[in-house]
């Protein structure tokens, strides 16, 4: 029997996954951006049936699966080399899906991302706990719900620059 190694066994599962859950795009509907800031970006990459809009349930089914798909190593967390591998996958399907190869702006993306990791896991601990993530996920659907229906969509009203910045006060 041949054995692999676990890291690869790990990146090939990955890219199983990352393929198996990816819908297939209509012509005019959402790309499923690996990240980006704003609606569009947003409905990308949550609106899991391509509805135009993004439940709650959505936003959480997909945030849950790519926080589990994340932790390779089952404890519960996510270290930074396991958070930056789950968005370096979406990013390289991305590529893919658009025929490009890496570049400088895919470089940029990753050691952003590693910044990124620097922010969210609040703690400082090198662990990333799914309660950082929720309480990361809920300042975003709320700041996105500008019309407070529990719904994101093209009908939310779209805040200023200015207005962004006073609700993250």
């Amino acid at each position: 029997m041949t054995s692999y190694p676990t890291p690869l066994l790990a990146g090939l599962a990955l890219a199983a996954l990352l393929s198996a859950c990816a819908a297939p795009q209509p012509a005019q509907g959402p790309t499923r951006p690996a990240g980006g800031h704003g609606l569009d970006a947003f409905l990308g990459s949550y609106d899991a049936d391509r509805d135009g809009q993004v439940t709650r349930a959505e936003f959480d089914a997909i945030r849950l699966q790519r926080f589990k798909s994340a932790d390779t190593n089952g404890d519960g967390v996510l270290s930074e080399a396991e958070y930056v591998a789950e968005y370096e996958g979406r990013l390289k399907r991305q590529y893919f899906d658009q025929g490009r190869q890496p570049d400088k702006a895919y470089e940029n993306n990753i050691k952003q991302a590693h910044v990124r990791y620097a922010i969210v896991n609040r703690a400082r601990d090198g662990k990333f706990t799914w309660a950082e993530d929720q309480a990361i996920a809920d300042k975003t659907f709320k700041a996105l719900d500008t019309n407070g229906d529990g719904v994101v969509s093209k009908a939310d009203p779209q805040r200023t620059p200015e207005q962004r910045r006073q609700a993250n006060n």
